[in-house]
């Protein structure tokens, strides 16, 4: 009966740091998500103000990969 006492306290500062940690997780994922949407936002904005500049950056980094790989 002592053993189970001596497990119950030893397991409980283990429950309530995994419950903190659980929970600092959770936060460092919602700032991720949300500076990841700001991220795209910014981007889609970007895209919309400069759509021919964006279209030319995209093909010479096209061009650029496909001569790259071709190299082997």
């Amino acid at each position: 009966m002592e053993s189970r006492l001596n497990e119950t306290t030893a397991t409980e500062p283990r429950a309530i740091t995994t419950e903190k940690i659980v929970e600092e997780l959770k936060g460092m994922i919602q700032r991720a998500e949300e500076k990841a949407l700001e991220s795209a936002k910014a981007a889609d904005k970007v895209v919309r103000d400069h759509p021919y500049q964006t279209i030319g950056i995209a093909f010479g980094l096209g061009l650029l990969i496909g001569v790259l790989a071709r190299r082997k």
